[in-house]
Parts: C-alpha cells; structure tokens; sequence
C-alpha cells in the first residue's frame, strides 16, 4: 500500500476568527504562480484530498485550510454553522491576503465548503477570480422533482453522523470503515489511510484518535443544508463559476450529482462531469479533477 503523506507547507498562518476560534493557513506549492485557494467536505479535513490539491503545486500557489472545529485547527466551543462560516470566511480570505500577499486567485472547493462559497459569492462577495465547485451538495426548492430525494439524502446523512463513533484505537479503525463504504468507493491508493489519520487527534488522556469535527457538528451541517435553499442562475455569481459533479449514472451513489446535473440543465451552469465518480471525485480520479481545474483557470486567463 503506498502511504501518502502532506509535505511540510512553505508557511502558515493563524488567523483568528472574532470569536476566538482560529483557522490554520497553510501555503504549498510554486510560490510564484496564482494563487488557488482548496477547502474540504462535511466532518472532514483538506489534508485528506492531497492526491487533488498536491497534484495543482507545481503550477499554483496552494493555500489550504480547514473549516473551523476540524483537521488542524483548535476545537472551539463557538457556533459551528453556515452563518458562523460565512463570517469566519471575511477573516480568512483578509488574512490570506496580508499573510501571503495579494495576487489574482482561484477557490476550488468541495462539497459543504462549496456550498458555502456559493452562498457567500451570492451574497455579493467576490473574494476570488474565478470559482471551482466539487459536488455541491444542493437541495432544489420544494415542488421540485429532486427536492425530495436530495432532502431526504440529508437527513439520512444526519443519522448517520449523529451514530457515528467519535473515538477509535488507532486511526486504522477509522480507514476500514472508509474503505468498507460504497459511497467511497475506488479512492486512490493510500487515501483511506490518510483521510483517517486527517480528521482524528489522538487524546493523551484517554489515549484514544478521536474526530476532531464530532459526530454532532457534522449532523448539525447536513441538517442545515436544505435550509439554505439556493438554486440560482449561473449568471448571478459576481464570478466565472465551473462545477464540476460526480456521475449521476455511476455505480457509486451521489445524490449531489444529480443536482449538479440539473443546474446544469436548468440553471445554466458551466458544468463538467467526472465519468464513473461518486461524491468524493477528487480521490476518485484526481488527475482528470486537476486537469479540469488547469485548463478553467486557463480559460479565465489566470494562467497561460
């Protein structure tokens, strides 16, 4: 088995949220180039998607980070929710900024942090060039033939979180439960193992790896998903915007690639689906996932 491992970041950066909680900045890749800005999905951690984002280095300016209560930042007693987020984001992407310098950029982003950047774009903010949505997990208004299969996703996602163990002996424990999933299905050799090894902090009391985003918090996300209630035109983004969606004929299940493709359809969205992925496409075929990303960025005129 080929064991991944995140390289040491040229820099990092603590940016401190107004109500104290912090989220770590971390900056890879060709110091030199346009900046692109990776975050992750629901109960997750970005440095679990290396096989992606590591794949962007040579070409990118690569600045990570997680959301808060998750992969390398502090637990925080605060809110842990889109409006938290949305504020916390007007601290991130200032901090980035005044960190590492101001240049032209991109956000790509996946899953419940692509939701939450569409949201915040929508709401006037243009913070990047251009932005790459992964798998946007979108709920369509009610009376919408998706509505309910895609809303009744979450709230099955939300049990599942809600059961979910938050403690394990070793991390492995973690990555065979992964593994064992369908809806992860076909993940990148070494992906399992560092995705657990990304979202668990071992306890020195207990000596047990536990999640660093609980159980609670996580349910708590896929809960206010459908609230959200965002189904715009393409044209409405004060920014280029590309999805690109898992499957929707894929073996693996994806209820989000069936909205993406109905956006597509109905809302207009520049889109590209990955064949044969399921949710996680970045782990699943990273090499044509950074693939697309170059050549959006190309298009756009952020690189040659």
């Amino acid at each position: 088995m080929t064991r991944l491992t995140v390289p040491p970041p040229h820099s990092t950066f603590d940016a401190v949220m107004d109500d104290g909680a912090v989220i770590r900045l971390r900056r890879h890749g060709n110091l030199s180039g346009p900046r692109i800005v990776v975050s992750h999905g629901n109960g997750l951690a970005i440095n679990g998607y290396l096989p992606y984002w590591g794949l962007l280095a040579e070409t990118f300016d690569v600045v990570v980070f997680d959301f808060r209560n998750c992969g390398e930042n502090p637990v925080h007693d605060g809110a842990h929710g889109y409006d938290r987020f949305f504020a916390d984001f007007d601290t991130v992407y200032e901090a980035i900024d005044a960190a590492f310098g101001k240049k032209p950029q991109i956000g790509a982003f996946h899953s419940m942090s692509s939701r939450a950047n569409l949201k915040y774009a929508l709401d006037g903010n243009r913070r990047f060039d251009g932005l790459i949505v992964f798998d946007p997990p979108m709920v369509p208004p009610k009376g919408h033939p998706l509505h309910d299969h895609l809303d009744s996703e979450e709230k099955v996602l939300r049990r599942w979180a809600q059961g979910r163990p938050d403690g394990f002996d070793d991390s492995a424990k973690q990555a065979a439960l992964f593994r064992k999933s369908r809806m992860l299905s076909k993940w990148v050799d070494g992906a399992y193992e560092l995705m657990a090894e990304s979202i668990l902090r071992r306890d020195e009391i207990t000596d047990k790896w536990m999640l660093v985003c609980s159980g609670e918090r996580e349910a708590e996300i896929y809960h206010q998903n459908a609230a959200l209630n965002i189904w715009p035109e393409a044209d409405e983004f004060p920014m280029p915007i590309l999805v690109i969606a898992s499957d929707p004929d894929s073996k693996i299940p994806s209820a989000p690639g069936h909205a993406c493709r109905a956006l597509r359809d109905e809302r207009h969205w520049p889109y590209e689906c990955v064949a044969g992925t399921g949710h996680f496409l970045q782990i699943q075929e990273p090499e044509i996932c950074a693939e697309i990303t170059r050549r959006f960025a190309a298009e756009i005129g952020l690189i040659a």
